[in-house]
């Protein structure tokens, strides 16, 4: 299925492969700083597997696409830096923590997306008779001995903490099913499909939401409340990945219901996607290139009569001349409305900047729209690139100012530099810009209470601030 012309997405790609490009290093790593819904992380640049795992993945979809060996061997380039700074003794991936990154609990979606990312080039490598062993052994290190170890035999699922406490988050087991049934391809053996990832998946449509106007959703977590168009995509994934094992309808009917249901939150204006199931803003365009993606491994063409295609053509406008996308519109604080509210009329800074970490998974996205048999056309990217931001509540106005080398956060009404990220060193060169990490760890102390105390410690501030004036 062709959405928009081949020629015009091939271009797309290829731009934003030549912007990922001016922050890879010699040695295979993907510098960036990172932008979340609830955590900046803008001083450490060094490579984490959020960014890298979808590197690999988009390069290889490439190269399944193409046929060009060039493609390849940047995914094996990219595998490679996996593999020669995975930490043995721990059995993790270095930097396997995102937003955390370098320091932190290493996570669980953060090791199961980088051995699936292996397991794929292994097998890829395999089938051509080229080395594989080395991604194949590092993968199904991490999986034995890391990623098993929390398994829950009671549920039927892998269990990590949140907010302190042991849960069976979706979108990370889903993960794990996507590296446990590439790792059954590379063996040929069905036992860890059959032992733990169809478990996994039974797990996830139990907890699907079955009726209401939320009907067809994923929790966030187990069968919490929580719903985060994300992280939803990102559950689909696995149970796709396992549908193309064991061709379970039950899978894909239930992605399809997924789709059917955050198909209602796609502005077709904006051609963007809700972040929170809902309609409205904050609009994510890595969330926007996914639903397109599973929208075409589904067969879906349109959306509430809207073509798809239609959609991603609207997408590609937000695509810089770098060949970087900004991340939103509206952007949000997950956790901390009160301090940044969504509001789309301005042009927050995490909404306008384009980070590595979202852009490798729009690349990797975006690569899985690319019809066989087409060739990737050399970048066509513009540096430097200028943009500003709007004045915030407590910052701002910025004007950022990015080169093929560096990043530079300029104050608009001093004109002092607030920000200088070089882009494949590990470290930032200096940045006073504010990042929302304080508070976040006393919003998790807060979170340990029951939902009344919660409300009343939250409403101190104002309380204070209304007293105060």
């Amino acid at each position: 299925m062709t959405f928009v012309s081949d020629e015009k997405l091939a271009q797309a790609l290829s731009n934003l492969w030549g912007f990922l490009d001016t922050w890879l290093d010699d040695h295979g790593g993907v510098h960036g700083y990172i932008v979340h819904h609830h955590h900046d992380n803008m001083k450490i640049l060094s490579p984490d597997t959020w960014t890298q795992a979808p590197c690999i993945l988009g390069a290889l979809e490439i190269y399944r696409k193409t046929g060009e060996e060039k493609w390849l061997e940047r995914a094996s380039f990219l595998g490679d830096f996996l593999v020669n700074t995975y930490i043995r003794e721990l059995h993790v991936y270095r930097n396997s923590n995102h937003e955390h990154k370098p320091l932190g609990r290493a996570g669980l979606i953060h090791n199961a997306l980088p051995s699936y990312s292996l397991l794929k080039l292994a097998y890829v490598r395999k089938t051509l008779n080229l080395p594989y062993e080395k991604y194949y052994e590092i993968a199904k290190d991490n999986i034995q001995h890391f990623i098993l170890r929390n398994w829950d035999n009671s549920v039927g699922a892998v269990s990590s903490e949140y907010h302190d406490k042991p849960a069976h988050i979706h979108n990370m087991n889903s993960a794990v099913i996507m590296a446990l049934s590439e790792l059954t391809k590379v063996e040929g053996n069905p036992q860890y499909v059959q032992h733990y990832a169809q478990k996994i998946a039974n797990y996830i449509l139990n907890c699907q939401v079955k009726q209401g106007p939320l009907s067809g959703t994923y929790p966030y977590v187990d069968k919490d409340k929580n719903y985060r168009t994300l992280y939803s995509l990102i559950t689909a994934l696995g149970l796709l990945a396992l549908y193309e094992q064991t061709q379970e309808e039950q899978l894909i009917l239930s992605v399809k219901k997924l789709i059917t249901h955050l198909s209602k939150f796609v502005n077709y204006e904006t051609g963007l996607i809700c972040h929170f199931h809902r309609e409205g803003y904050p609009q994510w365009i890595p969330d926007t290139s996914l639903f397109l993606a599973l929208c075409n491994e589904i067969g879906m063409t349109e959306v509430k009569g809207v073509r798809v295609k239609d959609i991603l053509d609207k997408l590609l406008r937000w695509q810089y001349p770098t060949g970087g996308f900004m991340l939103s519109i509206g952007f949000e604080d997950l956790w901390y409305k009160k301090e940044i509210p969504s509001r789309p009329n301005i042009r927050r800074w995490r909404d306008i900047l384009a980070t590595p970490n979202w852009n490798a998974w729009n690349f990797w996205s975006l690569s899985k729209l690319l019809p066989n048999g087409i060739k990737l056309p050399p970048p066509k990217i513009l540096f430097p690139l200028e943009i500003y931001s709007d004045k915030e509540e407590r910052e701002g106005p910025y004007r950022i100012v990015e080169t093929k080398d560096s990043v530079t956060f300029y104050s608009v009404e001093e004109g002092s530099i607030l920000g200088l990220f070089r882009k494949k060193e590990d470290v930032a060169s200096y940045c006073v810009i504010n990042e929302r990490v304080k508070y976040w760890g006393t919003l998790q102390r807060i979170l340990k209470y029951p939902e009344p105390i919660r409300k009343l410690i939250l409403a101190l501030p104002d309380l204070i601030h209304q007293q105060n004036y």
